[in-house]
């Protein structure tokens, strides 16, 4: 061939096909893959614990009226929560609160780890939600921390 042939050479050809599975790469993975799904998933159950961490203390603490879990109680399934419960601190409780707390925080921690070795593409991002209950739990430690250091250690 010469060189003002404008046909199709090896060259050309091996370009573009180079181009072509360069592209297929790129776009490769067209749904979520298993750790992005278990961080979301992870995610999820760092809310949840968070939420019966709230129950939990919530129930643990002594009667300053009525607590938010006796008036749920109360008024959905017409019980008499406030006689009940007891006006003490419930130490098994706040002790189940410390675990779950620090389960929470775990949960958070290893969301984010499989969050970060997907961060490959440019095209991939953080999940939101990790950091948001990642910064709650943290938040919800300290005041659980300063609230019951005495009871705990």
């Amino acid at each position: 061939m010469s060189g003002d042939d404008k046909g199709l050479s090896y060259e050309v050809i091996t370009d573009l096909l180079n181009k072509r599975d360069a592209e297929e790469r790129k776009d490769r993975r067209q749904k979520k893959d298993f750790v992005s799904r278990m961080a979301t998933i992870l995610s999820l159950l760092a809310w949840v614990i968070m939420i019966a961490v709230w129950v939990i203390i919530d129930t643990a603490t002594p009667n300053r009226g009525m607590t938010f879990t006796q008036t749920f109680f109360q008024v959905h399934f017409g019980t008499d929560a406030a006689g009940a419960m007891s006006t003490r601190t419930n130490y098994t409780l706040v002790y189940t609160a410390y675990i779950l707390m620090l389960v929470s925080i775990g949960t958070c921690i290893i969301a984010f780890l499989l969050n970060k070795m997907r961060m490959k593409r440019k095209s991939d991002k953080y999940k939101k939600s990790i950091f948001v209950i990642g910064g709650i739990t943290l938040i919800a430690f300290t005041a659980f921390m300063i609230r019951f250091w005495s009871v705990l250690f």
